[in-house]
Protein backbone atom coordinates (compact mmCIF):
# COMPACT_ATOMS: atom_id res chain seq x y z
CA UNK A 1 0.00 0.00 0.00
CA UNK A 2 2.75 2.40 0.83
CA UNK A 3 3.92 1.74 -2.95
CA UNK A 4 0.93 4.23 -3.92
CA UNK A 5 1.95 6.94 -2.22
CA UNK A 6 5.75 6.50 -2.78
CA UNK A 7 6.60 10.13 -4.04
CA UNK A 8 5.01 11.41 -0.35
CA UNK A 9 7.11 9.12 1.38
CA UNK A 10 9.89 10.06 -1.15
CA UNK A 11 9.17 14.00 0.40
CA UNK A 12 9.36 13.39 4.13
CA UNK A 13 12.10 11.49 4.05
CA UNK A 14 13.78 14.16 2.45
CA UNK A 15 12.04 16.41 5.10
CA UNK A 16 13.23 14.54 8.28
CA UNK A 17 16.74 13.91 6.72
CA UNK A 18 16.92 17.55 6.19
CA UNK A 19 16.02 18.42 10.03
CA UNK A 20 17.20 16.15 11.62
CA UNK A 21 21.02 15.77 9.58
CA UNK A 22 21.11 12.11 9.61
CA UNK A 23 20.43 9.52 6.81
CA UNK A 24 16.82 8.16 6.65
CA UNK A 25 15.44 5.19 4.42
CA UNK A 26 11.58 4.18 4.33
CA UNK A 27 10.87 0.18 3.05
CA UNK A 28 7.43 -1.23 2.90
CA UNK A 29 6.46 -4.75 4.61
CA UNK A 30 8.21 -6.40 1.94
CA UNK A 31 11.35 -4.98 2.86
CA UNK A 32 11.59 -3.12 -0.85
CA UNK A 33 13.11 0.52 -0.13
CA UNK A 34 10.29 2.94 -1.25
CA UNK A 35 12.35 6.15 -0.17
CA UNK A 36 16.31 6.55 0.91
CA UNK A 37 18.46 10.00 1.52
CA UNK A 38 22.35 10.00 1.72
CA UNK A 39 24.11 6.30 2.30
CA UNK A 40 20.18 4.68 1.05
CA UNK A 41 19.25 7.14 -1.86
CA UNK A 42 21.40 4.83 -4.32
CA UNK A 43 19.47 1.96 -2.96
CA UNK A 44 15.82 3.04 -3.88
CA UNK A 45 13.93 0.26 -5.45
CA UNK A 46 15.69 -2.16 -3.86
CA UNK A 47 14.97 -5.08 -1.81
CA UNK A 48 17.20 -5.53 1.29
CA UNK A 49 15.50 -8.61 2.81
CA UNK A 50 19.26 -9.72 2.64
CA UNK A 51 20.14 -7.13 5.44
CA UNK A 52 16.79 -6.11 6.69
CA UNK A 53 16.94 -8.24 10.36
CA UNK A 54 16.73 -5.08 12.21
CA UNK A 55 12.94 -4.10 10.36
CA UNK A 56 11.95 -7.44 10.46
CA UNK A 57 12.35 -7.51 14.50
CA UNK A 58 10.42 -4.51 14.68
CA UNK A 59 7.44 -5.31 12.60
CA UNK A 60 7.47 -8.53 14.81
CA UNK A 61 7.33 -6.78 17.88
CA UNK A 62 5.41 -3.72 16.17
CA UNK A 63 6.75 -0.59 18.54
CA UNK A 64 9.78 1.89 17.81
CA UNK A 65 13.48 -0.02 18.41
CA UNK A 66 16.52 2.03 19.14
CA UNK A 67 19.69 0.13 17.47
CA UNK A 68 22.72 1.20 19.81
CA UNK A 69 25.25 -1.19 19.34
CA UNK A 70 24.54 -2.21 15.53
CA UNK A 71 27.13 -5.31 14.29
CA UNK A 72 27.03 -6.79 18.43
CA UNK A 73 23.71 -7.00 18.66
CA UNK A 74 22.21 -10.46 18.66
CA UNK A 75 19.67 -9.28 16.18
CA UNK A 76 22.60 -8.49 14.06
CA UNK A 77 24.57 -11.66 14.16
CA UNK A 78 22.21 -12.85 11.18
CA UNK A 79 22.42 -9.98 8.61
CA UNK A 80 24.02 -11.04 5.94
CA UNK A 81 25.17 -7.56 5.31
CA UNK A 82 26.56 -7.10 8.77
CA UNK A 83 30.07 -7.14 7.68
CA UNK A 84 29.28 -4.57 5.27
CA UNK A 85 27.30 -2.13 7.65
CA UNK A 86 28.23 1.69 8.41
CA UNK A 87 25.98 2.80 10.80
CA UNK A 88 26.63 3.67 14.27
CA UNK A 89 23.08 3.94 15.67
CA UNK A 90 19.74 3.38 14.29
CA UNK A 91 16.23 4.49 15.13
CA UNK A 92 13.20 2.43 13.45
CA UNK A 93 9.74 2.79 13.72
CA UNK A 94 6.69 0.70 12.28
CA UNK A 95 4.00 2.10 10.33
CA UNK A 96 0.94 0.34 11.18
CA UNK A 97 -2.46 0.49 9.97
CA UNK A 98 -4.74 -1.34 12.44
CA UNK A 99 -3.85 -4.90 12.64
CA UNK A 100 -1.18 -4.20 9.59
CA UNK A 101 2.00 -3.75 9.69
CA UNK A 102 2.92 -1.35 6.12
CA UNK A 103 6.52 -1.00 6.52
CA UNK A 104 9.29 1.07 8.76
CA UNK A 105 10.73 3.93 8.86
CA UNK A 106 14.57 3.72 9.76
CA UNK A 107 16.81 6.85 10.85
CA UNK A 108 20.48 5.73 10.87
CA UNK A 109 23.66 7.59 12.05
CA UNK A 110 26.81 6.77 9.94
CA UNK A 111 29.16 9.03 12.29
CA UNK A 112 29.93 8.42 16.28
CA UNK A 113 29.05 12.29 16.25
CA UNK A 114 25.63 11.95 15.07
CA UNK A 115 25.64 8.98 17.33
CA UNK A 116 26.13 10.98 20.32
CA UNK A 117 23.60 13.84 19.25
CA UNK A 118 20.91 11.34 18.27
CA UNK A 119 21.60 9.35 21.82
CA UNK A 120 21.47 11.89 23.79
CA UNK A 121 17.94 12.90 23.02
CA UNK A 122 16.86 9.89 21.72
CA UNK A 123 12.93 9.70 23.34
CA UNK A 124 12.36 12.92 21.54
CA UNK A 125 13.68 11.32 18.13
CA UNK A 126 11.77 8.56 18.31
CA UNK A 127 8.39 10.37 18.99
CA UNK A 128 9.59 12.68 15.94
CA UNK A 129 9.78 9.84 13.71
CA UNK A 130 6.45 7.94 15.21
CA UNK A 131 4.31 10.91 14.38
CA UNK A 132 6.09 11.06 11.29
CA UNK A 133 4.67 7.30 10.64
CA UNK A 134 1.41 8.68 11.68
CA UNK A 135 1.47 11.16 8.90
CA UNK A 136 2.24 9.48 6.62
CA UNK A 137 -0.53 7.32 6.87
CA UNK A 138 -3.07 9.74 6.68
CA UNK A 139 -2.01 9.86 3.51
CA UNK A 140 -4.00 6.70 2.87
CA UNK A 141 -6.95 7.84 4.44
CA UNK A 142 -7.65 11.40 3.58
CA UNK A 143 -5.66 13.51 1.57
CA UNK A 144 -7.21 16.65 3.28
CA UNK A 145 -5.65 15.12 6.74
CA UNK A 146 -2.31 14.78 5.16
CA UNK A 147 -2.56 18.94 4.26
CA UNK A 148 -3.13 19.68 8.20
CA UNK A 149 -0.46 16.89 9.19
CA UNK A 150 1.89 17.87 6.71
CA UNK A 151 1.77 21.54 7.86
CA UNK A 152 1.59 20.77 11.79
CA UNK A 153 4.54 18.18 10.73
CA UNK A 154 6.43 21.52 9.19
CA UNK A 155 5.77 23.64 12.37
CA UNK A 156 6.76 20.74 14.95
CA UNK A 157 9.99 19.99 12.98
CA UNK A 158 10.88 23.90 13.15
CA UNK A 159 10.06 23.65 16.91
CA UNK A 160 12.65 21.28 17.47
CA UNK A 161 15.57 23.89 16.17
CA UNK A 162 17.74 21.31 15.15
CA UNK A 163 18.58 23.44 12.26
CA UNK A 164 20.30 27.10 12.37
CA UNK A 165 18.02 29.34 11.02
CA UNK A 166 15.84 31.89 12.71
CA UNK A 167 11.84 31.34 13.01
CA UNK A 168 8.90 33.27 13.71
CA UNK A 169 5.38 31.78 13.44
CA UNK A 170 2.34 33.68 12.96
CA UNK A 171 -1.16 33.88 14.11
CA UNK A 172 -4.45 33.98 12.04
CA UNK A 173 -4.15 38.12 12.46
CA UNK A 174 -0.34 38.85 12.15
CA UNK A 175 0.51 37.96 15.65
CA UNK A 176 3.70 35.69 16.75
CA UNK A 177 2.78 32.69 18.14
CA UNK A 178 6.41 31.39 18.47
CA UNK A 179 9.60 31.98 17.67
CA UNK A 180 12.73 30.82 18.42
CA UNK A 181 16.00 31.76 20.35
CA UNK A 182 17.97 32.47 16.92
CA UNK A 183 15.30 34.63 15.55
CA UNK A 184 15.32 36.80 19.22
CA UNK A 185 19.05 36.70 18.94
CA UNK A 186 19.15 38.51 15.66
CA UNK A 187 16.19 40.60 16.45
CA UNK A 188 17.53 41.95 19.37
CA UNK A 189 14.69 40.66 21.33
CA UNK A 190 15.75 39.62 24.79
CA UNK A 191 13.78 37.92 27.34
CA UNK A 192 10.52 35.70 27.32
CA UNK A 193 7.26 36.52 26.06
CA UNK A 194 5.66 36.87 22.53
CA UNK A 195 6.52 40.80 21.14
CA UNK A 196 3.90 42.35 19.85
CA UNK A 197 5.93 45.08 17.60
CA UNK A 198 7.54 43.22 15.00
CA UNK A 199 6.77 44.45 11.32
CA UNK A 200 7.79 42.27 8.24
CA UNK A 201 7.90 43.87 5.00
CA UNK A 202 9.11 42.42 1.38
CA UNK A 203 11.73 44.26 -0.43
CA UNK A 204 11.02 42.65 -3.79
CA UNK A 205 14.82 41.82 -3.69
CA UNK A 206 15.99 38.31 -3.78
CA UNK A 207 18.83 36.25 -3.08
CA UNK A 208 19.39 32.65 -4.32
CA UNK A 209 16.21 30.84 -3.08
CA UNK A 210 15.35 33.66 -0.02
CA UNK A 211 13.57 36.71 -0.28
CA UNK A 212 14.53 40.15 1.76
CA UNK A 213 12.40 41.55 4.28
CA UNK A 214 13.19 44.68 6.06
CA UNK A 215 11.86 43.66 10.07
CA UNK A 216 11.53 46.45 12.43
CA UNK A 217 11.69 45.13 15.78
CA UNK A 218 11.62 47.34 18.99
CA UNK A 219 12.27 50.47 16.81
CA UNK A 220 15.35 48.78 15.01
CA UNK A 221 15.32 47.76 11.38
CA UNK A 222 16.93 44.78 10.19
CA UNK A 223 17.33 43.59 6.81
CA UNK A 224 17.19 39.31 6.48
CA UNK A 225 16.75 36.90 3.56
CA UNK A 226 14.08 34.31 4.20
CA UNK A 227 11.28 32.90 2.87
CA UNK A 228 7.62 33.60 4.54
CA UNK A 229 5.44 30.43 4.16
CA UNK A 230 1.90 30.20 4.57
CA UNK A 231 0.37 27.26 6.55
CA UNK A 232 -2.45 25.49 4.67
CA UNK A 233 -5.45 24.62 5.97
CA UNK A 234 -4.20 27.10 9.09
CA UNK A 235 -6.00 27.42 12.25
CA UNK A 236 -5.64 30.66 14.65
CA UNK A 237 -2.59 29.95 16.38
CA UNK A 238 -0.43 28.77 12.79
CA UNK A 239 -1.28 30.40 10.03
CA UNK A 240 2.31 31.27 8.25
CA UNK A 241 6.13 30.57 9.27
CA UNK A 242 8.55 32.96 8.40
CA UNK A 243 12.27 31.48 8.24
CA UNK A 244 15.69 32.77 7.90
CA UNK A 245 19.29 32.75 7.39
CA UNK A 246 21.61 34.23 10.31
CA UNK A 247 24.16 36.76 9.50
CA UNK A 248 26.92 34.78 9.79
CA UNK A 249 25.09 31.69 7.61
CA UNK A 250 23.65 34.10 4.82
CA UNK A 251 27.65 35.49 4.71
CA UNK A 252 28.49 31.75 4.56
CA UNK A 253 26.34 31.02 1.81
CA UNK A 254 27.63 33.94 -0.17
CA UNK A 255 31.21 33.34 0.29
CA UNK A 256 30.41 29.71 -0.64
CA UNK A 257 29.64 30.83 -4.08
CA UNK A 258 33.07 31.89 -4.48
CA UNK A 259 34.48 33.53 -7.67
CA UNK A 260 31.82 31.98 -9.68
CA UNK A 261 29.78 34.73 -8.87
CA UNK A 262 31.49 38.39 -10.25
CA UNK A 263 28.34 39.94 -11.15
CA UNK A 264 25.56 41.86 -9.08
CA UNK A 265 25.23 39.38 -6.58
CA UNK A 266 29.16 39.21 -5.41
CA UNK A 267 28.46 42.85 -4.44
CA UNK A 268 27.28 42.28 -0.90
CA UNK A 269 24.43 44.89 0.72
CA UNK A 270 21.16 45.40 0.89
CA UNK A 271 20.88 49.08 1.57
CA UNK A 272 19.08 51.15 -0.58
CA UNK A 273 21.83 52.70 -1.65
CA UNK A 274 22.64 48.92 -2.71
CA UNK A 275 20.03 48.30 -4.36
CA UNK A 276 19.90 51.58 -6.64
CA UNK A 277 23.64 50.90 -7.75
CA UNK A 278 22.83 47.04 -8.52
CA UNK A 279 19.71 48.10 -10.01
CA UNK A 280 21.83 50.51 -12.30
CA UNK A 281 24.08 47.95 -13.40
CA UNK A 282 21.28 45.37 -14.31
CA UNK A 283 20.03 48.20 -16.13
CA UNK A 284 23.66 49.16 -18.40
CA UNK A 285 24.92 46.09 -18.55
CA UNK A 286 23.19 44.76 -21.63
CA UNK A 287 24.45 47.96 -23.28
CA UNK A 288 27.94 48.57 -24.63
CA UNK A 289 28.17 52.16 -23.96
CA UNK A 290 31.88 53.27 -22.08
CA UNK A 291 30.86 53.50 -18.43
CA UNK A 292 32.46 56.31 -15.34
CA UNK A 293 32.79 54.42 -11.87
CA UNK A 294 33.19 57.18 -9.42
CA UNK A 295 33.87 56.55 -5.44
CA UNK A 296 36.16 57.49 -2.81
CA UNK A 297 39.35 54.81 -2.41
CA UNK A 298 38.17 51.25 -0.93
CA UNK A 299 34.52 51.42 -1.85
CA UNK A 300 34.79 48.96 -4.16
CA UNK A 301 35.22 50.41 -7.56
CA UNK A 302 36.78 47.40 -9.70
CA UNK A 303 33.81 45.18 -7.88
CA UNK A 304 31.78 47.27 -10.12
CA UNK A 305 33.10 47.38 -13.45
CA UNK A 306 33.60 43.07 -12.49
CA UNK A 307 29.90 42.95 -12.11
CA UNK A 308 29.03 45.36 -14.90
CA UNK A 309 31.14 42.47 -17.24
CA UNK A 310 29.89 39.85 -15.73
CA UNK A 311 26.29 40.79 -16.15
CA UNK A 312 26.96 41.43 -19.86
CA UNK A 313 26.88 39.92 -22.66
CA UNK A 314 30.89 40.04 -23.02
CA UNK A 315 30.46 37.52 -19.90
CA UNK A 316 32.51 34.91 -21.50
CA UNK A 317 35.32 37.03 -22.90
CA UNK A 318 38.16 38.90 -21.14
CA UNK A 319 38.17 41.49 -18.35
CA UNK A 320 41.12 42.94 -17.94
CA UNK A 321 42.14 45.78 -15.46
CA UNK A 322 44.82 48.53 -15.27
CA UNK A 323 45.53 50.77 -13.10
CA UNK A 324 47.10 53.84 -14.72
CA UNK A 325 48.95 55.76 -11.49
CA UNK A 326 50.61 52.47 -10.65
CA UNK A 327 52.93 53.09 -13.81
CA UNK A 328 54.98 55.85 -14.93
CA UNK A 329 53.68 57.36 -18.22
CA UNK A 330 56.21 55.51 -20.60
CA UNK A 331 55.73 52.14 -19.20
CA UNK A 332 51.69 52.51 -19.37
CA UNK A 333 51.61 53.52 -22.82
CA UNK A 334 53.41 50.41 -23.70
CA UNK A 335 51.11 48.51 -21.34
CA UNK A 336 48.30 49.89 -22.85
CA UNK A 337 48.69 49.80 -26.48
CA UNK A 338 51.50 46.95 -26.62
CA UNK A 339 54.46 47.90 -28.54
CA UNK A 340 56.71 46.20 -31.80
CA UNK A 341 60.01 44.97 -31.80
CA UNK A 342 62.97 47.31 -31.42
CA UNK A 343 60.50 49.99 -30.28
CA UNK A 344 62.70 51.12 -27.27
CA UNK A 345 65.34 49.49 -25.48
CA UNK A 346 64.31 46.46 -23.89
CA UNK A 347 61.91 45.63 -26.80
CA UNK A 348 62.92 42.19 -27.81
CA UNK A 349 60.01 41.27 -28.77
CA UNK A 350 56.44 42.68 -29.86
CA UNK A 351 54.13 42.40 -26.65
CA UNK A 352 50.43 42.86 -27.09
CA UNK A 353 48.87 45.76 -24.65
CA UNK A 354 45.80 45.97 -22.85
CA UNK A 355 43.19 47.03 -25.38
CA UNK A 356 44.28 43.87 -27.61
CA UNK A 357 44.00 41.77 -24.63
CA UNK A 358 40.62 42.59 -23.94
CA UNK A 359 39.84 42.51 -27.29
CA UNK A 360 35.56 41.29 -27.43
CA UNK A 361 35.19 41.96 -23.40
CA UNK A 362 35.55 45.27 -21.44
CA UNK A 363 38.87 47.36 -20.37
CA UNK A 364 38.87 48.41 -16.75
CA UNK A 365 40.81 51.37 -16.73
CA UNK A 366 41.11 52.40 -12.81
CA UNK A 367 42.32 56.54 -11.64
CA UNK A 368 42.08 57.61 -15.33
CA UNK A 369 42.63 61.02 -13.75
CA UNK A 370 45.86 60.11 -13.47
CA UNK A 371 46.60 59.58 -17.42
CA UNK A 372 49.21 62.22 -19.05
CA UNK A 373 47.54 65.17 -21.73
CA UNK A 374 49.45 63.04 -24.19
CA UNK A 375 47.88 59.67 -23.11
CA UNK A 376 44.66 61.13 -23.29
CA UNK A 377 45.26 62.00 -26.32
CA UNK A 378 45.53 58.41 -27.57
CA UNK A 379 42.37 57.20 -25.63
CA UNK A 380 39.94 59.22 -27.26
CA UNK A 381 41.23 58.08 -30.57
CA UNK A 382 40.34 54.62 -28.97
CA UNK A 383 37.16 55.84 -27.51
CA UNK A 384 35.83 57.63 -31.22
CA UNK A 385 37.36 54.74 -33.60
CA UNK A 386 38.15 51.50 -31.82
CA UNK A 387 41.73 51.50 -33.52
CA UNK A 388 45.53 52.27 -32.34
CA UNK A 389 48.60 51.50 -33.22
CA UNK A 390 51.50 50.21 -30.94
CA UNK A 391 54.31 52.20 -30.13
CA UNK A 392 56.74 51.64 -32.31
CA UNK A 393 54.50 50.29 -34.93
CA UNK A 394 52.21 51.81 -37.93
CA UNK A 395 49.77 49.40 -38.30
CA UNK A 396 45.81 50.69 -37.36
CA UNK A 397 45.01 47.74 -34.80
CA UNK A 398 40.59 47.49 -34.57
CA UNK A 399 39.31 46.52 -31.00
CA UNK A 400 35.90 45.78 -29.40
CA UNK A 401 35.59 46.52 -26.08
CA UNK A 402 34.09 48.23 -23.77
CA UNK A 403 35.85 50.68 -21.24
CA UNK A 404 34.89 51.13 -17.70
CA UNK A 405 36.84 54.29 -16.49
CA UNK A 406 37.17 54.85 -12.39
CA UNK A 407 38.59 57.93 -10.57
CA UNK A 408 38.26 58.61 -7.31
CA UNK A 409 38.21 62.27 -8.34
CA UNK A 410 35.87 65.08 -9.42
CA UNK A 411 37.37 65.30 -12.93
CA UNK A 412 34.91 68.02 -13.62
CA UNK A 413 37.69 70.45 -11.74
CA UNK A 414 40.17 69.38 -13.56
CA UNK A 415 39.11 69.56 -16.93
CA UNK A 416 38.08 73.40 -15.50
CA UNK A 417 42.14 73.65 -14.69
CA UNK A 418 43.06 72.39 -18.03
CA UNK A 419 44.68 69.34 -16.43
CA UNK A 420 42.04 66.61 -17.78
CA UNK A 421 40.70 66.99 -21.94
CA UNK A 422 37.02 68.02 -21.68
CA UNK A 423 36.00 65.78 -24.83
CA UNK A 424 37.50 62.76 -22.98
CA UNK A 425 35.42 63.58 -19.90
CA UNK A 426 32.84 63.66 -22.09
CA UNK A 427 33.32 60.38 -24.02
CA UNK A 428 33.89 58.45 -20.64
CA UNK A 429 31.11 59.57 -18.80
CA UNK A 430 28.37 58.47 -21.35
CA UNK A 431 27.16 56.49 -18.16
CA UNK A 432 27.82 57.24 -15.01
CA UNK A 433 27.94 55.14 -11.73
CA UNK A 434 28.63 57.11 -8.30
CA UNK A 435 29.48 53.99 -5.02
CA UNK A 436 28.49 55.39 -2.25
CA UNK A 437 30.67 55.34 0.83
CA UNK A 438 30.51 52.98 3.27
CA UNK A 439 28.68 55.50 6.32
CA UNK A 440 25.97 56.13 3.32
CA UNK A 441 25.21 52.41 4.13
CA UNK A 442 25.60 51.21 7.40
CA UNK A 443 22.85 48.77 7.15
CA UNK A 444 25.67 46.91 5.05
CA UNK A 445 27.92 46.72 7.74
CA UNK A 446 26.61 43.70 9.68
CA UNK A 447 26.74 41.64 6.89
CA UNK A 448 29.64 42.58 5.55
CA UNK A 449 31.10 41.99 9.05
CA UNK A 450 30.19 38.70 8.72
CA UNK A 451 31.42 37.94 5.24
CA UNK A 452 34.88 39.20 6.29
CA UNK A 453 34.82 36.92 9.27
CA UNK A 454 34.06 33.68 7.31
CA UNK A 455 36.64 34.78 4.47
CA UNK A 456 39.45 35.75 6.87
CA UNK A 457 38.81 32.35 9.09
CA UNK A 458 38.84 30.31 5.91
CA UNK A 459 41.89 31.99 4.69
CA UNK A 460 43.80 32.02 7.87
CA UNK A 461 42.69 28.51 8.81
CA UNK A 462 41.51 29.30 11.73
CA UNK A 463 37.87 28.89 13.53
CA UNK A 464 34.97 31.38 12.49
CA UNK A 465 34.18 33.86 15.43
CA UNK A 466 31.31 36.02 15.85
CA UNK A 467 31.10 39.75 16.60
CA UNK A 468 29.07 41.16 20.16
CA UNK A 469 26.26 43.48 19.25
CA UNK A 470 27.58 45.78 21.28
CA UNK A 471 30.79 45.75 18.76
CA UNK A 472 28.62 45.69 15.70
CA UNK A 473 26.88 48.40 16.73
CA UNK A 474 30.16 50.60 17.47
CA UNK A 475 31.45 49.63 14.15
CA UNK A 476 27.90 50.44 12.68
CA UNK A 477 28.61 53.80 13.94
CA UNK A 478 32.24 54.63 12.95
CA UNK A 479 32.56 57.29 10.01
CA UNK A 480 34.89 54.55 7.74
CA UNK A 481 37.10 56.70 6.14
CA UNK A 482 38.92 54.19 4.31
CA UNK A 483 35.84 52.78 3.54
CA UNK A 484 35.00 48.59 2.76
CA UNK A 485 38.87 48.24 2.25
CA UNK A 486 39.27 49.27 5.58
CA UNK A 487 36.37 47.62 7.36
CA UNK A 488 37.76 44.69 5.92
CA UNK A 489 41.47 45.17 7.10
CA UNK A 490 39.71 45.42 11.01
CA UNK A 491 37.87 42.31 10.52
CA UNK A 492 40.49 40.34 9.43
CA UNK A 493 42.78 41.71 12.09
CA UNK A 494 40.43 41.27 15.05
CA UNK A 495 40.41 37.43 13.72
CA UNK A 496 43.50 36.67 13.76
CA UNK A 497 44.29 38.60 17.10
CA UNK A 498 41.13 38.10 19.53
CA UNK A 499 41.71 34.19 21.04
CA UNK A 500 38.34 33.84 21.88
CA UNK A 501 35.50 33.02 19.61
CA UNK A 502 33.59 36.18 20.64
CA UNK A 503 34.96 39.43 19.31
CA UNK A 504 33.51 42.28 21.98
CA UNK A 505 33.83 46.42 22.11
CA UNK A 506 37.20 45.98 24.02
CA UNK A 507 39.05 43.95 21.58
CA UNK A 508 38.45 45.99 18.48
CA UNK A 509 41.27 48.75 17.33
CA UNK A 510 41.95 51.57 19.49
CA UNK A 511 41.23 53.95 16.65
CA UNK A 512 37.84 52.55 16.23
CA UNK A 513 36.84 53.15 19.63
CA UNK A 514 37.81 55.91 20.63
CA UNK A 515 34.47 58.48 20.80
CA UNK A 516 36.75 61.52 20.29
CA UNK A 517 38.91 60.12 16.85
CA UNK A 518 35.34 58.57 15.46
CA UNK A 519 34.36 62.40 15.88
CA UNK A 520 37.40 63.94 14.11
CA UNK A 521 37.71 61.47 11.28
CA UNK A 522 33.65 62.26 10.68
CA UNK A 523 34.47 66.17 10.37
CA UNK A 524 37.69 65.21 8.35
CA UNK A 525 35.66 63.77 5.18
CA UNK A 526 33.99 67.36 5.38
CA UNK A 527 34.37 68.66 1.71
CA UNK A 528 36.41 71.72 2.29
CA UNK A 529 34.17 74.38 0.07
CA UNK A 530 30.86 73.14 2.08
CA UNK A 531 28.99 76.44 4.00
CA UNK A 532 28.32 76.84 7.47
CA UNK A 533 24.71 75.74 7.47
CA UNK A 534 25.61 72.48 5.51
CA UNK A 535 28.49 71.96 7.91
CA UNK A 536 26.81 72.21 10.61
CA UNK A 537 24.01 69.73 9.02
CA UNK A 538 26.72 66.76 8.68
CA UNK A 539 28.09 66.86 11.88
CA UNK A 540 25.01 67.04 13.53
CA UNK A 541 24.33 63.35 11.54
CA UNK A 542 27.29 62.42 12.83
CA UNK A 543 26.91 63.45 16.67
CA UNK A 544 23.33 61.38 16.02
CA UNK A 545 24.60 58.50 15.11
CA UNK A 546 27.01 58.50 17.82
CA UNK A 547 24.53 58.60 19.95
CA UNK A 548 22.50 56.29 18.53
CA UNK A 549 25.50 53.53 19.22
CA UNK A 550 25.78 54.52 22.81
CA UNK A 551 22.53 54.11 23.12
CA UNK A 552 22.63 50.60 21.58
CA UNK A 553 20.46 52.07 18.73
CA UNK A 554 17.34 52.57 20.73
CA UNK A 555 16.20 56.20 19.80
CA UNK A 556 14.05 57.02 22.39
CA UNK A 557 17.37 56.75 24.84
CA UNK A 558 19.54 58.59 22.05
CA UNK A 559 17.52 61.66 22.25
CA UNK A 560 18.03 61.58 26.35
CA UNK A 561 21.48 61.50 25.43
CA UNK A 562 21.33 64.41 23.57
CA UNK A 563 19.02 66.37 25.17
CA UNK A 564 16.16 66.55 22.80
CA UNK A 565 12.83 64.93 22.72
CA UNK A 566 11.96 61.48 20.88
CA UNK A 567 9.89 63.35 18.12
CA UNK A 568 12.54 65.76 17.43
CA UNK A 569 14.59 62.89 17.76
CA UNK A 570 12.79 61.32 14.70
CA UNK A 571 12.60 63.97 12.70
CA UNK A 572 16.30 64.49 12.52
CA UNK A 573 16.67 60.54 11.86
CA UNK A 574 14.20 60.86 8.65
CA UNK A 575 15.85 64.38 7.79
CA UNK A 576 19.23 63.08 7.63
CA UNK A 577 17.59 59.68 6.67
CA UNK A 578 19.74 57.75 9.40
CA UNK A 579 17.99 54.16 10.06
CA UNK A 580 19.06 51.46 12.33
CA UNK A 581 22.47 50.06 11.47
Amino acid sequence: MLLDIRDTVADYAELIARVVGVDVEVVDAGLNRLAGTGLYASGVGENIRAAGETYRHVMRIRRSFVMETPREHFICTRCQGRGLCRETLSISTPIIDGGDVLGVIGLGCSTDEDRARVLAHKDVYVQFIERCAEFILHKLHDHADLLRARSFLDIMLRILEINSRGIVIFNAKGGISYLNDIARRDLGLKGGGLPTDVQFKRTGESFSDLEEFVVTARNRKHTLMGQMTPLAPSDYHFAAVFTFESLPRMADRVSSLGDSLSGVENLIGRSPAMLQLKDQIRRIAGSTSTVLVTGESGTGKELVARAIHFSSPRSQEPFVSVNCMALNPGVLESELFGHEKGSFTGAVAMRRGRFEQASGGTLFLDEVGELTPELQVKLLRVLQERRFERVGGSEEIEVDIRIVAATNKDLMPLVQAGTFREDLYYRLNVVHIPIPPLRERREDIPLLVAHFAEKAAKENGIPPKTFSTEALNHLSGYEWPGNIRQLQNVVERCLVLVPGDVITLEDLPAEIRDEEAQFKSAVDLLPVQLDLADTLERIEAALIRRALVRADFVQAKAAELLGISKSLMQYKLKKYSITGH
